[in-house]
């Protein structure tokens, strides 16, 4: 199969209107292989095509020419795409997904030979994954940046699953241990810096996919602007006085997220900064001898984290582990952090029942962030009612506690200050609103419906109503044909009967 390049053909050269419109799409995002969405599929063509198939495993076919050559092409279903995509991204790939942005009978309006309207609305990225069946429950996926400015370097982060974002300034020596600490699945790197040695080696040591990126993105203008706009803030001072690598990392990553999300603002909370004197330095070869949270054979099993982890819900699991990768080095910190520790191991039953409030709760931050993001769900909506709920148990949980003697200690009583919805009136009336809204039982897709409680919305009862007397009729007429179908195959039945047993009595006589 000789199927041409798109970057060999001209789209204007005898292009149809459907593939002038991938043409477009692929001419954007021309190192993505491009999700054309068509139908109740999505569609790669050429050397897309040819890519997905081999790494996908699944068929490659052609159908029509362009430019004198079959057009190679293969499809996934749009309702499985999620398993495809992970696949994809796994083998090294990024995935631009163009989705139809109207029906069909909506183009028609613009004439009948209208198409359909299409547009490019993420890039799938290892470092930009928010889907619950593509992330692991337990371990943190970060997208991470580094710059160098003035013999001085940085390291930001995002856990776009979570909204958090942390900013590092470190030595161009230190880059290596602080990607090591974060173990991001995906680094951001203008290109200029490949030439220097020592941050080749870390990119090398820390693993991950790493994208290169146009050093014009780093410059300190460009980048605050970037970032500026990412937050919707004037000014940066709020953040405090970041460096000018800080700044260049932290835009890099406001870049790389204006490109992904198709101009989609995640939830991001304000950068957490640290510097090289407040977290240990552990080099990327002595934290894997050391094992801290993967063996030797790269599994979780076997490591201290596996061998520690006794937390009750995912996010807690998740910051076990960013707690053992960066150990503090502020000593009033780590006594912050030992007293609310010490305080638990001595109050046997406030621990207990704490770890019962908190079992089976749902992972809000990952819930809250597809919701921003344009990819949530009812189920999503009911993480959130379900933890304000628990929030308001656990708070009360403590409240009972009247005894002086066994307060909470600082650490965690701002914990449960922030976990308690009742002191926070906004927050109270979302969670009343959700109580309110929501059905029993949620799909995981809006379009799936059923999603609304009864009362809320008196059109959307009328409309439920209509659908069931519906139904009811239907399976009433249904019932009725079954019964006079089956009298009908009885009375034909006992005629046939009839025939042959009269025809073998003549036979005998």
């Amino acid at each position: 199969m000789n199927a041409q390049s798109p970057t060999e053909i001209d789209p204007a050269a005898g292009a149809s209107p459907v593939m002038a419109q991938y043409f477009e799409a692929k001419a954007r995002q021309p190192d993505a292989l491009v999700f054309f969405r068509m139908g109740d599929f999505y569609e790669l063509f050429f050397e897309d095509a040819q890519k997905a198939s081999a790494a996908l495993g699944i068929t490659l076919t052609a159908r029509g020419q362009h430019a004198g050559a079959p057009i190679a092409m293969c499809g996934v279903p749009v309702h499985a795409a999620e398993a495809y995509l992970a696949k994809l991204i796994r083998a090294g790939f990024k995935v631009a997904v163009c989705e139809q942005m109207e029906n069909p009978a909506e183009a028609r309006k613009r004439g009948s030979k209208s198409i359909v309207h299409r547009d490019v609305v993420r890039v799938v990225t290892p470092g930009t994954l928010t889907e619950e069946g593509l992330l692991d429950a337990r371990g943190a996926n970060r997208l991470a940046a580094i710059a160098v400015r003035g013999g001085q370097a940085a390291v930001a982060s995002v856990e776009l699953s979570t909204g958090e974002v942390d900013c590092l300034a470190t030595s161009v020596a230190g880059l290596a241990s602080a990607l090591a600490a974060l173990g991001p699945s995906e680094i951001l790197v203008p290109d200029r810096l490949f030439a220097d040695e020592a941050v080749s080696g870390a990119l090398k040591a820390a693993g991950g996919f790493v994208q290169p990126l146009p050093q014009a993105l780093a410059e300190p203008a460009a980048a605050e602007a970037r970032l500026k706009r990412l937050y919707g803030v004037e000014t940066l001072d709020g953040f405090g006085a970041l460096s000018g690598a800080e700044v260049s990392a932290l835009g890099l990553i406001a870049a790389h997220l204006e490109t992904t999300q198709a101009g989609r603002l995640p939830a991001l909370s304000p950068p957490r900064r640290a510097s090289e004197a407040d977290v240990m330095a552990i080099d990327p070869a002595t934290r894997a001898s050391l094992e801290i949270e993967k063996a030797t054979s790269g599994s979780r099993e076997g490591s201290l984290l596996a061998a520690i982890d006794r937390t009750v819900t995912a996010p807690g699991g998740r910051l076990l582990a960013a707690r053992l990768a960066r150990p503090l080095l502020d000593p009033t910190a780590i006594d912050a952090r030992l007293d609310a520790v010490a305080w638990f191991c001595e109050h046997r039953p406030q621990r207990q029942k704490l770890r019962e409030a908190l079992k089976g709760l749902g992972d809000m931050a990952r819930a809250l962030s597809r919701l921003a993001l344009g990819r949530g769900g009812p189920r999503d909506l009911g993480c959130l009612k379900d933890g304000l709920a628990s929030g308001e148990a656990v708070a009360a949980l403590f409240a009972a506690t009247r005894d002086p003697l066994i307060q909470p200690p600082a650490e965690v009583a701002a914990a449960l200050a922030d976990f308690n919805p009742a002191l926070h009136g906004e927050l109270a009336q979302f969670r009343a609103l959700l109580v309110e809204g929501l059905g029993d039982d949620l799909p995981s897709l809006a379009r799936d419906g059923g999603f609304v409680a009864a009362g809320v919305r008196p059109e959307l009862d009328r409309a439920r109503a209509l659908r069931d007397d519906s139904r009811r009729v239907i399976a009433q007429l249904e019932a009725r044909l079954v019964a006079e179908s089956g009298v009908a195959l009885k009375v034909r039945h006992n005629a046939v009967l009839g025939y042959f047993v009269e025809t073998s009595a003549k036979a005998a006589e």
